[in-house]
């Protein structure tokens, strides 16, 4: 590491250079053959003319980290912010053509519930709290934010992981600082199915819940804890969306997926040590959606939208001529579905025989689309039938309503942004934190 202002001179450039190891790297990277044309993936036309939707409930997270000073070096804090906000189609679509509509009117066909608490990183410990440690209070935060509730009388967050792990028993390696005094493996444990349990070590630790989720593992007590934060966020997010699925459901009101699209901005997928959480959510996401068919209903309208990644970068190569540049090769609105074969043959790079990619993380399938303003995007439908659990079929049965998630996605594409898409801008101005007035919050909240 060099000095503050050091910087590399290029002295050691062709020792490098000369290096063998270095040398022979670049002969084990396999490339793509440009002169070699490969298939295009499967080609989805599903029927576009069917218009259900009337609203759109987008849900995106953000966070904003900032060094506070309370005496400690590097001591530092994330501001944690969800929005989950309902959009109005039918005031949006009524709005004439040609007509510009000002920031206030665009509010006004939105409802945002937001979730916001503050994450405390390393050299941040409570006031009251004799023998705390960092990693304590971010545990303990964790709790407590889960244990919040979007709307009113209805279950909190903890409650839906709760309602959808049931009979989950996992032991984890206990959450305690590493001064633990008990060895492996009667240091292992089974966190609580609720609220708060007590260690099996002499000094009856406080253990939580949440602590199975096991984010805690990625905070840093001498080090930015930005894991730690990326996976609370991620796990939020997703819960959020079980969360008000679950409201419809207990409330016998199933009819609102009829017409309501659900987007979260990225991938269906819970990545990291709480991936585990993966599999509960596709289930109970499937059962809903079964549970809606059978009372005549279409199914559940789900959509992952990724704005960044290899998938979205294979497209635009995918969508690019030589003599014409960009978004030239492929016609508007179109829509490739790739299969395993051909994600480990040219997007994920995998051997024939190797797990399908994302078999452990992703409860969604991708699609790779270029809608009718010839913006790019890769959105996910959920895994909900057995159609979409088999990773090498692309029919269109594997993506449920997918017809209709593709209107939306030409219907409420926007310019305001590179390829960018309505309902995860108005999320997002929901959740993002401006990074200036994120700062001067948590300074304010440390300087008490």
């Amino acid at each position: 590491m060099p000095y503050q202002n050091e910087f590399a001179s290029g002295d050691s450039l062709w020792r490098i250079w000369e290096n063998p190891s270095v040398r022979e790297f670049e002969g084990m990277i396999r490339r793509e053959e440009k002169s070699r044309p490969h298939r295009l993936p499967a080609r989805l036309a599903p029927r576009r003319d069917v218009d259900l939707v009337k609203r759109v409930i987008a849900i995106d997270g953000s966070t904003v980290t900032q060094r506070v000073k309370n005496g400690y070096p590097g001591a530092e804090a994330t501001l944690f912010n969800l929005a989950a906000i309902v959009l109005d189609l039918d005031r949006i679509r009524n709005v004439p053509s040609g007509y510009i509509p000002g920031p206030a009117e665009v509010r006004g066909w939105e409802r945002p519930y937001t979730l916001s608490a503050v994450l405390p990183g390393r050299n941040i410990v409570r006031k009251d709290a004799a023998d705390d440690s960092p990693k304590r209070f971010f545990r303990a935060t964790v709790s407590q934010t889960l244990g919040a509730s979007l709307e009113p009388g209805h279950e909190t967050l903890a409650e839906t992981m709760r309602a959808i792990t049931t009979g989950r028993a996992s032991r984890i390696s206990c959450p305690i600082d590493d001064d633990c005094p008990l060895e492996p493996p009667d240091n292992h444990i089974v966190p609580p199915r609720k609220g708060i349990s007590h260690c099996v070590c002499p000094r009856k630790e406080k253990i939580y819940e949440t602590d199975s989720l096991r984010i805690h593992e990625r905070f840093e007590e001498n080090g930015p804890s930005e894991q730690a934060f990326t996976a609370f966020r991620q796990v939020v997010e997703h819960l959020t969306l079980v969360n008000v699925l679950r409201y419809f459901e207990k409330r016998d009101i199933l009819g609102v997926l009829q017409d309501t699209a659900f987007i979260m901005d990225g991938s269906l997928a819970v990545f990291g040590m709480p991936a585990w959480l993966k599999t509960h959510i596709q289930a109970e996401i499937t059962k809903i959606h079964e549970k809606a068919l059978r009372t005549g209903l279409p199914g559940l309208l789900l959509m992952g939208v990724e704005k960044s990644g290899q998938f979205l970068e294979h497209l635009k190569q995918l969508d690019w001529m030589d003599e014409a540049g960009p978004r030239h090769r492929l016609p508007n609105k179109t829509a490739l579905a790739p299969d395993l074969e051909y994600i480990h043959e040219h997007i994920a790079l995998r051997p024939p025989n190797a797990k399908p990619y994302g078999l452990a993380t992703y409860y969604g399938r991708k699609i790779l689309y270029k809608n009718r303003m010839a913006q790019h995007s890769v959105l996910m439908t959920p895994i909900i039938n057995k159609e979409g659990q088999d990773p090498r079929c692309v029919d269109e049965a594997a993506y449920p309503r997918i017809g209709e998630a593709l209107n939306i996605m030409d219907e409420l594409g926007t310019h305001l942004y590179e390829d960018a898409f309505a309902p995860l801008v108005r999320a997002h101005a929901h959740a993002a934190i401006p990074l200036r007035t994120g700062e001067r919050i948590l300074s304010k909240i440390f300087a008490k």
